[in-house]
């Protein structure tokens, strides 16, 4: 067969991650272009391969060595979101006949963590923001030394994963869960109408692996967050982290600019 040239190895490399929607790692895209093509030289695809992922949007790097269309990425994204809590309603405990949804707490607890001093800054996010099937957090902050701290220490990233409907406490564990890739702190925040059994499990489950646990009664204008279990410190994956804040950088950027600036 022909040497390929380099157009051609790249747009080879977009056909296999179009064929692969889940993405692939380096190592397969390499080989699998080679093995269809066994005149090309292995550094000829190597180049052209690092050339096109260091210039295109139109695909992204997902994990360590693994790369996938960026347009499939932002499928992930809508899926996800179809299945989000917000056409999920409850009544307002102090005022019947007035439903609430989740994310209208999710201003309140970004108020609660300034307040309470586990975030300077913090800000609803909720949805998609973030792109793909791990989700986004409802509520993001950091914690920023101040100037007038006489102990330095490192930004630490805050987040929060809210629910309104108490059946759903393993579901609020595991998407928390999935925060500590790229938090210092997560908190899971849930109705003060969960059970006592759950509750007694949710303070087992938090102090295993450190998360922060609030309760909060399912009123809009007055939801009295408090602290059960406080949430431990741990370091983040940086290379999660570092992806969660290019994504915050392009998506919202004067978001950005205040957490990281």
């Amino acid at each position: 067969m022909a040497h390929l040239n380099r157009k051609q190895l790249q747009r080879r490399a977009f056909e296999l991650l179009e064929a692969n929607p889940g993405g692939m790692r380096w190592s397969a895209l390499l080989h699998d272009i080679h093995a269809a093509d066994p005149e090309t030289p292995k550094n000829s695809i190597q180049g052209s391969l690092h050339s096109l992922l260091s210039t295109t949007n139109e695909i992204t790097k997902v994990a360590r060595g693994t790369y996938q269309l960026s347009s499939l990425l932002d499928q992930d994204a809508e899926d996800l979101s179809r299945i989000t809590d917000e056409d999920v309603f409850v009544e307002d405990v102090r005022n019947p006949g007035t439903r609430v949804r989740e994310s209208d707490f999710y201003a309140s607890f970004a108020t609660w963590l300034v307040e309470n001093d586990e975030a300077n800054e913090a800000e609803a996010l909720g949805g998609s923001l973030l792109r793909g099937k791990w989700g986004t957090p409802d509520v993001s902050g950091v914690m920023r030394p101040r100037a007038n701290d006489i102990i330095k220490f490192p930004t630490q990233i805050v987040t929060a994963e809210i629910k309104i409907d108490p059946v759903q406490t393993v579901t609020a564990i595991g998407q928390a869960l999935a925060y500590r890739l790229f938090s210092h702190k997560t908190f899971v925040v849930l109705p003060r109408s969960i059970t006592e059994d759950d509750l007694g499990r949710l303070k087992a489950l938090c102090g295993i692996h450190g998360l922060g646990l609030v309760l909060f009664d399912l009123v809009q204008d007055d939801p009295n967050f408090s602290l059960v279990v406080p949430p431990s410190a741990a370091d983040p994956d940086m290379f999660y982290l570092n992806q969660m804040a290019r994504r915050l950088c392009e998506i919202a950027p004067n978001l950005s600019n205040r957490f990281f600036s």
